[in-house]
């Protein structure tokens, strides 16, 4: 469970050390009373916080002319959304197969609503694109190409059969925005764009990046200065527990300053959510938080000036990079492959909350200083003050079916949930934001920004947690998935799958698809990899 107020002090990553100037919001409001009633009040200001607050705030929007106020229990951007690797990298065909794979490594998502998801995620980048040029913010907004690499014939072969397939499914429900992507399957051809020792070819889409604690705070001061609505942001006035109802049908949330009464209460606590829900309520646990790390590498001049990297990278052992406008690289990702190696466990980043200077992992950051030398063509040599120069952590979220949850509480009307990112909003919350604040203003689903599957009901509560005990049952109670890799647990009844060529130990034959998942094409998942 979180503590606020918390009893450490966070690690500070490269987009909060660069953004402490006089139009940053720290400490803003921490000290100045809060208001004993609003309309709405938003419980966040992360990014999904933080661009609900822009979007409900628009003239027009269903804030206007309504008392809005958005609480947080520290600062702008403090959470995984100031300390994330600024990458707006929509998915493709992989997760589009994965989630239509059965629980855990996917959902059983049908093979259209998989399709819709991966849009979503297209259009999360174009809006942000909109959102950048309209207000005009200065928030290191860049967007071009995507790569992401394959290191192996099997890896290959399966994601063209994939990415063909995914081609096909988007024509099939009359999706007409051009793709933008290529597949590249010449080894040589796929190592000179993308400069990336052994690849066996590259996926190219398109990709973007931002500064992320600056865009948080541009669009939370947007929300500020609000004309529309009457709006306030109160920082380091934390929540505790789920909302009281009032007799008049209001909801009354206990804070750090007393009490505020609000018609309808939002909750954009992501990583948190568990704190609102009582044990025994599936919300409880079907968002539990991650402790992820990621590194600022300053590059040598062999990656500087013209030989700067000119895409960002989803890369092998789900390694994951992007360039800033003043040549650094931030790089986060490797996890999966240091549990294979036994130098993590699972347990050190699974429910883990403190993201001090203490929870920085040596084992990591071993990782990450070598990632760059040991994988990219011709890099360094490195002199002193180049390489790995901040290192930090973040409390991210896992979610039990992958997918955001949006929209009302079940049974509780008035109280609403935009939560649950994964580890990927960059290329979600925008898009949900603002589909949220349209479904409020008209009382309609915003099906154009809003894929179903996203919605919070009792029935997908219900089902996540009948799959998740067959799940447990099968390999125990303490059992994880981590990037797509099943890691059984101490009371797991069925061993961890063995590779032996192209088969797994007590499976059918499978191919590796470079990602940690093992199966083939519209089959059934039996088992997970490991891969090297």
């Amino acid at each position: 469970m979180s503590t606020f107020p918390q009893t450490w002090i966070s690690t500070t990553s490269h987009w909060q050390g660069t953004n402490r100037g006089p139009t940053s919001l720290w400490l803003h409001n921490s000290k100045a009373e809060l208001p004993s009633s609003a309309d709405v009040v938003i419980v966040g200001a992360g990014m999904a916080g933080s661009a609900l607050s822009y979007f409900l705030t628009r003239p027009g929007a269903y804030g206007e002319g309504k008392k809005v106020v958005c609480v947080e229990a520290k600062d702008v951007a403090s959470g995984a959304s100031g300390r994330n690797g600024g990458h707006v990298g929509p998915k493709t065909y992989f997760k589009w197969d994965l989630l239509q794979q059965p629980y855990p490594l996917g959902n059983g998502c049908s093979k259209d609503e998989s399709t819709r998801v991966m849009q979503n995620e297209r259009d999360n980048l174009d809006l942000v694109e909109q959102i950048v040029n309209k207000e005009k913010l200065d928030v290191d907004f860049w967007k071009g190409e995507l790569i992401e690499t394959h290191h192996s014939k099997e890896q290959t072969e399966l994601s063209k059969k994939q990415y063909a397939a995914w081609l096909e499914a988007r024509a099939a429900i009359g999706i007409t925005q051009p793709h933008d992507t290529k597949f590249i399957d010449d080894p040589t051809e796929a190592e000179k764009l993308s400069r990336f020792k052994d690849v066996t070819s590259i996926h190219v889409r398109p990709g973007g990046s931002v500064h992320s604690h600056k865009l948080a705070t541009a669009l939370m001061r947007l929300a500020i200065e609000s004309t529309a609505s009457d709006f306030g942001f109160y920082s380091w006035t934390p929540v505790s527990g789920f909302p009281t109802e009032t007799a008049d049908g209001r909801w009354t949330l206990s804070t750090s300053k007393g009490g505020i009464t609000a018609k309808e209460i939002i909750f954009c606590t992501n990583a948190h959510t568990a704190n609102f829900f009582p044990k025994d309520d599936p919300l409880h646990t079907h968002i539990q938080p991650f402790r992820g790390q990621c590194a600022l590498i300053t590059p040598p001049k062999t990656y500087s000036g013209a030989q700067a990297l000119k895409h960002t990278y989803n890369m092998k052992d789900e390694a994951y990079l992007v360039t800033t406008p003043m040549g650094g690289i931030v790089l986060g990702g490797g996890l999966s492959a240091l549990i294979r190696e036994g130098k993590c466990k699972p347990e050190d980043s699974f429910g883990q909350i403190d993201d001090s200077g203490e929870s920085v992992d040596p084992n990591i950051t071993e990782y990450l200083n070598r990632y760059m030398p040991e994988n990219f063509v011709d890099w360094g040599p490195e002199g002193y003050g180049e390489g790995l120069t901040r290192t930090w952590t973040g409390i991210l979220s896992t979610v039990k079916d992958w997918l955001p949850l949006v929209g009302q509480v079940p049974g509780k009307k008035g109280v609403s949930l935009v939560a649950g990112f994964a580890g990927h909003g960059m290329s979600r919350i925008f898009a949900v934001a603002r589909g949220c604040a349209d479904t409020m203003k008209t009382g309609v689903w915003d099906e154009t920004l809003l894929p179903r599957s996203f919605e919070l009901t009792a029935e997908r509560l219900q089902r996540t947690l009948d799959a998740q005990a067959e799940f447990e049952a099968k390999y125990g109670p303490d059992a994880k998935v981590v990037h797509g890799e099943i890691v059984p647990g101490s009371g797991s009844k069925v061993a961890a799958p063995k590779i032996n060529g192209d088969k797994v130990s007590g499976h059918a034959p499978a191919k590796a698809n470079g990602h940690g998942l093992v199966h083939s094409l519209g089959e059934k998942v039996e088992a997970v990899t490991i891969q090297a």
